[in-house]
């Protein structure tokens, strides 16, 4: 009934429909579960070579999650040998996979509900695995979107709005910032240590901004002048990208300094897939991962492909990793040590 109030509603604001699409396909996905693909054949080998492309390029391995099976599960791409294999294969949903700092282990989100959006932010655990997939644990109950300290020694993540640190050693966590609180009054999202210390953070509040909160000495500094999010440290430097609410697709990924309102366009695909989201930068800083879409937002709804792009070269350049109508997203791409 709810849902069909929202469209009639909808419906009935003549040329404004166009305004309320968003909320009702952000209804829709918190409740309904994206359909299972459908497989194509076509897809293995257009992946298989794909990977062998990237592999002339670098030594590494790929993470990502993807619906293709029917559920969103852990799909990792090995690019010394170019195979491609699931990970995780459980009934909840898995997503938000990062490599820790050596490349050994896997962080991950897993759903407390067999459906859960990726839009509830409070309904996750955080699990840790081996790179290989064994040895896997649950570490913190209602953990969102965590992301691995440089040190390797812990994570920042978000519960109930506010940011919080979990030691790996101890096993303990405390309270870094409220996000109902000075400097950052508003609704948390994103948030990432520097290996000094400052926590890179996307915050709403009338409009959503990206910054950097640094408690220490200047609090929090906007580094964005529109609708932005997903920002994210370029690894040992004082850099930050984020996700700009414009381009080519409607999206692009800029880059720029804390204390420096504005920013760069670092990439903006000219070609179909220009909607991006996801951005994460291998820690030698020369290579970024990232998703993209053809059309469509959601980020666990939408046909969101996974590309990869050396820093300095032509975006044309770019390669697309997946080709598949599932929603594949928030890849991390971890680069071996050269010999």
């Amino acid at each position: 009934m709810l849902l069909a109030a929202v469209v009639f509603a909808a419906t009935n604001r003549g040329n404004d429909f166009s305004d309320y699409v968003p909320s009702i396909e952000r209804f829709y996905t918190r409740w309904i579960p994206p359909a299972p693909t459908e497989v194509d054949d076509k897809i293995a080998p257009l992946e298989i070579e794909a990977l062998a492309t990237l592999s002339q390029m670098i030594s590494g391995r790929l993470v990502w999650s993807s619906n293709r099976a029917g559920n969103h599960d852990l799909y990792l791409a090995e690019l010394s040998t170019g195979s491609v294999r699931r990970l995780t294969d459980h009934p909840h949903v898995d997503y938000f996979s990062r490599f820790s700092p050596d490349g050994n282990q896997i962080s991950f989100l897993r759903s407390r509900r067999p459906w859960v959006s990726f839009r509830e932010q409070n309904e996750w655990d955080l699990y840790l695995m081996n790179a290989d997939g064994t040895n896997e644990r649950r570490l913190v109950e209602h953990a969102y979107h965590p992301m691995w300290d440089p040190s390797g020694s812990g994570f920042v993540f978000l519960r109930e709005n506010k940011i919080f640190y979990f030691d790996l050693a101890s096993g303990r966590e405390w309270l870094i910032q409220d996000g109902g609180t000075p400097p950052l009054e508003g609704r948390l999202n994103d948030p990432e240590l520097s290996s000094d210390g400052r926590i890179a953070v996307t915050v709403r509040r009338d409009a959503q901004l990206v910054g950097v909160l640094d408690t220490a000495r200047t609090g929090w500094v906007s580094v964005s002048t529109s609708q932005s999010c997903h920002i994210t440290w370029m690894p040992g430097e004082d850099r930050v990208l984020w996700i700009e609410g414009q381009g080519h697709g409607g999206t692009r990924v800029m880059h720029g300094r804390p204390g420096v309102v504005g920013g760069e366009v670092l990439i903006d695909l000219p070609g179909e897939y220009s909607h991006e989201y996801f951005p994460r930068v291998t820690a030698d800083r020369e290579w970024l991962v990232w998703g993209a879409t053809a059309s469509g937002h959601e980020h666990d709804r939408a046909d969101y492909e996974i590309f990869v792009w050396r820093f300095g070269t032509p975006w044309t350049s770019a390669v697309r990793i997946t080709h598949s109508t599932a929603n594949d997203q928030w890849p991390d791409l971890f680069i071996d040590a050269s010999p």
